[in-house]
């Protein structure tokens, strides 16, 4: 599958400084232990599933104590709710970076399409984490679930402006901003799947991608 070539995000993982006590010659070296454990969380859950991941297999991938990485979370799903919420903070960014006051709020609404695409095309399993089943009793988290809708958030604003300028649908702006994700999000968990990469018929990825984006949209303009 040809994807676009966009960086990844996972390097703006926290900024949080911490030092720790080092275990021999690991790969932690710096004072910034929080972003190291996150950083290394997400290379363990893209290498062996995040079924497999442990605080105890990330202080040895670290480099530090078997106890350093409970100075920065409880347990492994307060640190799975910590990789969704930057995660869900990375996709806000990344997608209102694209938004241009000038444009059209359907122009913004497939720029904005195409960068969430693009974003999760290219963090696989940290968009399947902020999406999937693996964190446990979310509801317990307000932090998660506050980020989470205001990455929803950015699509919905730009829906409503184009509901007041006439170029959406006269309907109410959840259902519209709702059925227009749910699109771009099906699209984006069929990729991460490699559902395109098995139809010979989809050889330009880029050309799929755009169209979606751009199909998506049609439903709800007047």
């Amino acid at each position: 599958m040809n994807t676009p070539s966009t960086p990844t995000a996972d390097s703006g993982l926290n900024n949080d400084s911490h030092n720790s006590e080092k275990r021999g010659p690991g790969s932690y070296h710096h004072g910034n232990l929080r972003a190291a454990l996150l950083q290394a969380a997400v290379e363990l859950i893209r290498e062996a599933g995040v079924e497999k991941l442990s605080l105890r297999g990330l202080a040895r991938k670290v480099g530090v104590s078997q106890t350093a990485p409970y100075r920065h979370f409880q347990d492994k799903n307060h640190l799975l709710v910590e990789i969704a919420k930057q995660t869900f903070e990375e996709l806000a960014q990344a997608t209102r970076a694209l938004i241009d006051p000038s444009c059209s709020a359907t122009k913004n609404i497939e720029a904005a399409g195409k960068a969430y695409l693009n974003f999760a095309i290219h963090n696989p399993e940290r968009y399947k984490l902020v999406f999937g089943p693996s964190i446990e009793n979310r509801a317990e988290y307000p932090d998660l679930i506050d980020s989470g809708q205001k990455a929803f958030g950015i699509l919905k604003q730009l829906v409503e402006a184009g509901i007041q300028q006439q170029e959406l649908l006269d309907e109410d702006p959840q259902i519209l901003s709702t059925t227009c994700w749910s699109n771009i999000h099906g699209f984006a968990a069929l990729a991460i799947d490699g559902f395109y990469d098995r139809q010979v018929a989809f050889s330009d990825f880029d050309t799929l991608l755009n169209s979606h984006v751009r199909l998506s949209i049609r439903g709800i303009v007047r």
